[in-house]
């Protein structure tokens, strides 16, 4: 990273504080964003260099979203490994609703049972 990057990066990190704490308006935090983040193309732009966003380059063992393609059919998971939130998310309401469907059918059957 250039001095300037770094100048920009430590500059954006001070903003992003100063806005978490609420010191300063989302409005002018935007614009002061935005400037900062202007005025490190302006720069890449005379340079001749794009150092913002940089391609990744796409091999054979890597897929488009950055994860090595699985050969044993299994589903692909993020980056970390571990299943997506949304996933989870949907398998514990799954099982949520199969124990209530069951307590149901078991409190179904003791008064049938009981009477």
């Amino acid at each position: 990273m250039s001095v300037r990057e770094q100048q920009v990066n430590d500059a954006l990190r001070v903003l992003d504080e100063m806005h978490r704490l609420c010191r300063i308006e989302r409005g002018d935090y935007r614009e002061r964003r935005r400037r900062l983040l202007e005025s490190l193309r302006d720069a890449t732009e005379r340079v001749g260099r794009d150092t913002v966003r940089r391609a990744v380059p796409q091999t054979d063992a890597t897929a488009a979203d950055g994860t090595a393609p699985r050969r044993d059919g299994a589903r692909r998971s993020d980056a970390h490994g571990t299943r997506s939130r949304r996933t989870v998310v949907r398998r514990v309401a799954a099982c949520a609703f199969a124990l209530g469907v069951l307590a149901c059918a078991a409190v179904l059957c003791w008064f049938t049972m009981g009477a």
